[in-house]
């Protein structure tokens, strides 16, 4: 895709935040929370990703997200004349997704209906001083950096799409992995629809087609495939050199059913 159709996308996306941002149950996650948000617009990105911050039992939680995602579709529709929206049915059932569309520009919105809650708390941000001056201004509650960059080493080792690694290899030239991090991260591994090691211990994806149809054009500067693999390699090797005696227990942990948090220090997350 074109440049010229990914800052479309990204222009859309900022004039539908603050309708988003309405809905205090949810949070921004994902590569509009990095890219936006959290650096000055490295990248493009064109999905809002949302975290549902309430721990309620599922019945109640998959209701209040249908009603907030129905506000936001009313929202969107009232607030920028001519949008269109189109609720979508989600993985587990409910209509957890939303198409927002104008003069052809088409925005996904989605929030999953089986990891939610956060493991550190939430916070307010707005959009970097480049996104204010190409897009326009938001603000909206993000979640935490170790939610949003352990969230992103998941979706890396899962998906590996050339967006959640170029992420990556900005996170190694900025806070790099750190011991906080890594933590959490694992965290988002035991909460993963896939066994934790068909995630640690990855078969590798060929890059070749996501990287020209879904990422060449959206990074500002030139960024081959060649380093995103590297990239790839970089954060395997690194995650698996990590696991010392509390990783392995934890990791043995979620093998036998019973997570058990205290190994990497974060009880909150048995909540």
């Amino acid at each position: 895709m074109a440049r010229e159709a990914y800052e479309a996308q990204a222009r859309l996306l900022v004039r539908i935040l603050p309708h988003v941002a309405k809905e205090e149950v949810f949070a921004l996650k994902g590569g509009t929370a990095i890219n936006l948000f959290y650096r000055d617009l490295p990248r493009l990105s064109v999905d809002i990703d949302l975290t549902y911050l309430p721990i309620k039992d599922r019945s109640e939680s998959l209701l209040e997200i249908n009603d907030a995602m129905g506000r936001i579709a009313a929202s969107i529709e009232r607030g920028i004349a001519g949008a269109k929206t189109q609720r979508i049915q989600g993985g587990g059932g409910g209509a957890t997704r939303l198409l927002a569309r104008l003069d052809g520009v088409e925005i996904k919105l989605e929030t999953s209906p089986v990891t939610r809650g956060v493991v550190h708390d939430p916070e307010m941000r707005y959009v970097s001083e480049t996104v204010e001056d190409e897009f326009g201004y938001a603000e909206m509650q993000i979640v935490s950096f170790e939610d949003l960059f352990g969230g992103k080493l998941h979706a890396a080792v899962d998906r590996q799409h050339p967006r959640d690694l170029f992420d990556v290899e900005l996170l190694y030239d900025n806070e790099g992995l750190t011991d906080d991090l890594f933590r959490t991260f694992l965290i988002y591994i035991a909460s993963s629809s896939r066994p934790a090691h068909e995630l640690l211990n990855p078969n590798l994806i060929d890059l070749d087609q996501p990287y020209a149809r879904e990422f060449e054009g959206m990074a500002k500067t030139s960024f081959s495939l060649e380093k995103l693999v590297d990239t790839r390699k970089r954060l395997i090797t690194d995650i698996q050199s990590r696991f010392d005696e509390s990783t392995r227990r934890f990791l043995l942990s979620l093998h036998d059913g019973t997570p058990d948090f205290a190994a990497i220090d974060r009880l909150q997350a048995a909540d």
